[in-house]
């Protein structure tokens, strides 16, 4: 007869191995996109010097900066890195993640959900930005992160279908799908709150990474909620009024800039305010209702190849503050 302790030992032994395997496709995908970033980058120097002998570096980098090549080689690396994630969830991926579906979402869900999903992402902004404040205080900065975002919202056709379709999908379908739904059966809230953390550390931007996490955490309630299609949907749509408003900005004063900022701003804190108070009941039952069993996270974030993930990660998030 089996007692307790051999049978904890057990679910203990299965629930890691389960989520190293996770751990183990998350970290070929990685290690896979700069692979082929470098592999890319690599083959593009060799031809430029085959068709030019006399070339400079400076020329070579401006090939790499033009927003139009880093939009085409975005999209080409992410679908590539993607291949581990499928490999991982086989059938699962097309049978179940894409297809699971809770409640049907209507037109009032995607209105109010992207109002709330913007307001957090913009008021986030804010907080990024007395992150920066408070590294410029003890003389270390984070704006090199600030300028490759400005390259990602560069108004490049390129650019802007990987900003605005590719980026969005083939991260839900990661994040939202293959990891949320493989989580899944250890408790709704342990998923939501293990796909949000590892969405955001995967940008390895440390102006996206905190704003990501809790993006990241909204998206994977509703896509428990109602289904990925909807959180897709929610994501380009997102990533395009960003795209938009990046756009406006670059044809603008600096003082509209900052005024256009503080609007947006004191709107998101209302909307959010107002959204908390409104479902705060419900936000309380949820949370009732879907518990954490404290030895799951544990077990999850003690795991070796999550481990990894997570210093891969941060490591390139560190890259990003220089001293001043």
């Amino acid at each position: 007869m089996i007692n307790n302790n051999e049978a904890n030992k057990a679910i203990k032994k299965l629930m890691k191995k389960d989520f190293n395997k996770l751990g183990i496709a998350l970290i070929l995908k990685e290690l896979l996109l700069y692979g082929i970033i470098i592999a890319l980058s690599i083959g593009v120097t060799v031809i430029e010097i085959i068709k030019n002998s006399n070339i400079s570096d400076e020329q070579i980098d401006n090939i790499f900066n033009k927003p139009s090549f880093q939009g085409t080689s975005s999209v080409l690396v992410v679908l590539i890195a993607f291949i581990p994630i499928l490999i991982y969830r086989g059938k699962k991926f097309f049978q179940y993640d894409l297809k699971v579906v809770n409640r049907k979402f209507t037109l009032k869900i995607v209105t109010i959900s992207f109002i709330i999903l913007f307001a957090a992402n913009n008021l986030l902004g804010l907080f990024t930005d007395g992150l920066e404040w408070g590294l410029n205080t003890i003389g270390f900065s984070a704006n090199s992160a600030l300028d490759i975002l400005k390259d990602i919202n560069q108004p490049v056709i390129s650019m802007i279908i990987y900003s605005c379709i590719v980026g969005p999908i083939v991260e839900e379908c990661i994040y939202r799908g293959a990891v949320l739904r493989s989580l899944e059966k250890y408790g709704r809230r342990f998923a939501i709150l293990a796909s949000g953390i590892l969405f955001g550390l995967m940008h390895g931007n440390f102006y996206q990474v905190f704003m990501a996490i809790i993006i990241g955490i909204i998206l994977g309630y509703l896509a428990t909620e109602y289904s990925i299609k909807l959180t897709i949907l929610l994501h380009m749509l997102n990533n395009t009024c960003v795209q938009v408003l990046s756009d406006i900005n670059s044809h603008v004063s600096e003082n509209t800039v900052n005024i256009i900022s503080i609007i947006v701003i004191v709107i998101s804190t209302i909307i959010l305010i107002m959204a908390f108070v409104y479902y705060k009941d419900y936000i309380k039952e949820w949370l009732e209702n879907n518990k954490i069993e404290k030895r799951v996270m544990v077990r999850f974030f003690t795991s070796f190849t999550i481990i990894l993930v997570i210093l891969l990660d941060l490591l390139i998030v560190v890259s990003d503050i220089v001293k001043l």
